[in-house]
């Protein structure tokens, strides 16, 4: 008997102590139990998360050692479908089952002219966006920045299937002419790469949320994929031209959403300026305004911090609420909203509900995921951090392999945050093994390099990933932040006249000024910024609690009035 297990019930929030069990009947870790349950490793996570699966922990494991019974799973799953929590389709629910994969591949622009890609682009995004909301529970739709590693050719739809383990694929066409577009479309089935079903559509642009709902709708049919009566009745009104969008504005909206899918700062603020015009020109269109609640949240935090928090958050609030007033369940709005409350608001009860309802709406989103993690690291819960990660681990895996580095380095910041500067260092190497150009793995390198004293590695990863002064500000303040804890002030306070002329001409968030003179030993100087830090509600005030790089001020009174005002304590 051991009194170091207990079951976390997570749903419920309750915990149950339990001291035996048949060891023959036992599995020991979340891939065993996912194979007996015969769903992923995301999915029988969240299930224990929002529905009690039976799982176990080891307490005296800091990362918690994972086991389940055989019998109380099969009673558990038996109960679940008699309840109806499943949605049945043919004898699907018989037994749990795999999710199906499906890709969609880049829709082909048939007009030739390259500055016609933005379309084409973006509404392979739309297409993507229409068949995740189909059934998230047993449809897995693999990411656009995996798809597009592949192409149409017999070869590489082989290897696609053999990469991902992807059942279907979507691929289509587009030719657009004013305000007429012509798309043509087709299922195929990987197994044997046959056509399962092709139309070909040539609608005025006003209708082309019909045809997305029209191939959705197809799609589903075709997989056989039982859809909600929530889905359905969208798709269906979608159909029946209820969603109809002005040409204009469709046209800004895509190109939009193409600036914003390149995730710089000069695109991202262009995409606002296509938003912006998208609904001027049609403002009961609720997806133009989640992306402008997006480009606006994602430019006030880093690693962009391209304006103040208190010039864009509001702007991204006001825009994510409107959208969530025109359509409740666009997933999007409520990862906005949540980045909102998180990094401006500090409403951390408020901005996890946010989190948790756009993964609800949106299961295979690692980015809602990944900040979703971070959120819960600045709290300090660390376990529970550590079990998003691994969702998100699970998740991208199975839909976005290209994600990985993301992932491996969100575990490096546990593991830095952690105070376990090694395993964040090790975290880091996988890392890079992946993309040894991504920049956050250096970041978080660099940072844990420095609490080990190891100086010089420090300083050679955080200047392979920086560029200019003042084009991430992230970056330089890391960069002095070496340069200081190593003896070179001189160093530290050349970069920190930078930020200051690099501040006449872009934002530049107070917090890094107080990370700087943090690390040259100038408590008063480091208070002072973090002050017009926390008037500006600056990004990264919300590591503050965690942060072992201020571990030096942390016992000054000033220091812990502050964290008291952020709400950390």
């Amino acid at each position: 008997m051991s009194c170091g297990i207990y079951r976390q019930q997570k749903g419920n929030g309750r915990t149950q102590t339990m001291t035996s069990g048949n060891p023959v009947d036992r599995l020991d870790s979340w891939k065993e139990i996912a194979s007996y349950l015969r769903r992923d490793v995301r999915t029988v996570q969240r299930w224990e998360k929002k529905e009690g699966l039976p799982v176990y922990r080891h307490l005296h494991d800091k990362l918690g050692s994972i086991y389940a019974y055989r019998n109380e799973l099969t009673a558990w799953f038996t109960t679940r479908q008699q309840s109806g929590a499943t949605v049945a389709s043919g004898n699907r629910d018989e037994a749990p089952a795999d999710k199906i994969k499906l890709a969609v591949l880049p829709f082909g622009n048939l007009s030739g002219a390259k500055e016609d890609d933005y379309f084409s682009d973006g509404l392979t995004e739309e297409m993507i966006t229409q068949i995740t909301r189909l059934q998230a529970s047993e449809l897995a739709v693999i990411a656009r920045t995996t798809a597009d590693h592949y192409d149409s050719s017999s070869k590489s739809l082989e290897q696609m299937k053999k990469d991902l383990g992807v059942g279907y694929v979507l691929e289509g066409k587009v030719r657009r002419g004013g305000n007429r577009v012509r798309i043509t479309a087709q299922l195929i089935q990987l197994k044997d790469q046959t056509q399962l079903w092709a139309e070909t559509y040539e609608r005025d642009l006003s209708d082309v949320l019909s045809v997305q709902a029209d191939i959705a709708q197809a799609i589903a049919r075709e997989i056989n994929l039982a859809l909600n009566l929530s889905e359905s009745t969208r798709l269906s009104d979608l159909q029946k031209g209820k969603g109809r969008v002005q040409p204009a504005a469709y046209d800004a909206y895509l190109k939009a959403r193409y600036n914003l899918h390149q995730m710089t700062p000069s695109a991202i603020s262009k995409s606002i300026e296509d938003f912006e015009q998208a609904i001027q020109l049609d403002s009961n269109y609720a997806p133009a305004y989640a992306g402008l609640a997006s480009a606006y949240a994602l430019l006030a935090i880093a690693p962009f911090d391209l304006l103040p928090p208190h010039e864009a958050m509001p702007k991204a609030e006001k825009a994510a609420r409107k959208s969530l007033e025109l359509d409740s369940s666009f997933a999007e709005a409520h990862t906005a909203l949540a980045l909102v409350d998180h990094h401006y608001h500090w409403k951390w009860k408020e901005a996890e509900a946010g989190y948790e309802r756009a993964i609800d709406l949106n299961p295979d989103h690692a980015d809602t995921h990944l900040w979703y993690s971070w959120l819960l690291l600045a709290l300090g819960r660390r376990d529970a951090a550590f079990d998003e990660i691994e969702q998100t681990m699970s998740i991208v895996q199975e839909t976005d392999p290209h994600r990985l580095v993301a992932v491996h380095t969100t575990r490096a910041a546990a593991y830095y945050f952690g105070r376990e500067y090694q395993r964040a260092v090790e975290e880091c190497e996988k890392a890079k093994q992946l993309d040894p150009g991504y920049f956050m793995l250096h970041f978080i390198a660099g940072r844990a390099y420095m609490r080990l004293n190891e100086h010089a590695k420090a300083i050679a990863h955080l200047k392979q990933a920086r560029t200019e002064t003042g084009e991430m500000p992230l970056m330089d303040a890391a960069l002095g932040l070496a340069y200081a804890v190593s003896g070179k002030k001189a160093e530290t306070m050349k970069l920190a006249e930078g930020f200051k002329a690099a501040a006449k001409k872009r934002y530049i968030p107070p917090t890094y000024f107080g990370m700087l003179f943090a690390g040259l030993g100038d408590k008063d100087k480091a208070m002072m910024w973090l002050e017009k830090a926390f008037a500006d509600r600056a990004d990264g005030l919300t590591w503050l609690n965690v942060e072992p790089m201020l571990d030096e001020v942390r016992s000054d009174p000033r220091f812990q009035d502050l964290i008291r005002r952020i709400g950390l304590v």
